[in-house]
Formats: structure tokens, C-alpha cells, sequence
């Protein structure tokens, strides 16, 4: 009977620890949020999104920063580049001009 038991219990303890590292291993999300009133399309890295005007996107489950530059093209040609990394949490937020970078560790302070 107690053989057993603690062969449960290692089971147990095996699961859960294989559970942890699996919540180690994803990523977070990067978030675009368009606050501007055109369609704009967003390259980072080798990912190309379309957003429309007051939309927002997400790539999913992103475990390394991608780097600079990331470039947003508004749909009247314009280019703004940001000369940033861009990792997992961050939030880009666009606007009629520019390209705001708003990093994890800030949007769990002020909820952005």
C-alpha cells in the first residue's frame, strides 16, 4: 500500500513540475493598438500586420524581443520607424504620427 502511495505522489509532483516549466516556456503577447484614423501596416522583424483605424492586433505568444527596427506604414504612404526592441508584453501604440512604445514592466504599473 505504501509503495503505492509514493509512487503517486511522485507522479504527482512529476506533473506538476513539468506543468511549471510548460508555463516557463510560452511567451506573451505584443499588443498594436491604433489610435490613429487610418489603416496602418506594421512590420517587426520578419511579421507583417495590417491594423485598421482604431483597431488593434496581437502576435501571440512571443518568447524573444524582436529588433529594431520596426516600421509603420500609414495607408497614405507615410513611414514612421521606431529604433527599438520590441518584446513580449510591450505594447506599440500608433497614432496620427508617431509610434509610442510602451514596455511591459510600465503597462503592469499604469495598466496601459
Amino acid at each position: 500500500m505504501r509503495a503505492g502511495r509514493g509512487r503517486a505522489v511522485v507522479g504527482v509532483a512529476l506533473g506538476a513540475g513539468l506543468l511549471v516549466l510548460a508555463g516557463c516556456a510560452s511567451g506573451a503577447d505584443i499588443e498594436i493598438a491604433n489610435d490613429a484614423d487610418a489603416d496602418v501596416t506594421v512590420r517587426i522583424g520578419d511579421e507583417v500586420t495590417e491594423v485598421s483605424d482604431d483597431g488593434g492586433a496581437l502576435l501571440l505568444d512571443v518568447t524573444d524581443c524582436y529588433g529594431p527596427p520596426v516600421t509603420v506604414t500609414y495607408d497614405d504612404g507615410r513611414a514612421v520607424g521606431l529604433d527599438d526592441d520590441v518584446c513580449p508584453g510591450d505594447l506599440l501604440r500608433v497614432t496620427e504620427d508617431d509610434v509610442d512604445l510602451v514596455r511591459a514592466a510600465d503597462r503592469t504599473r499604469s495598466d496601459a
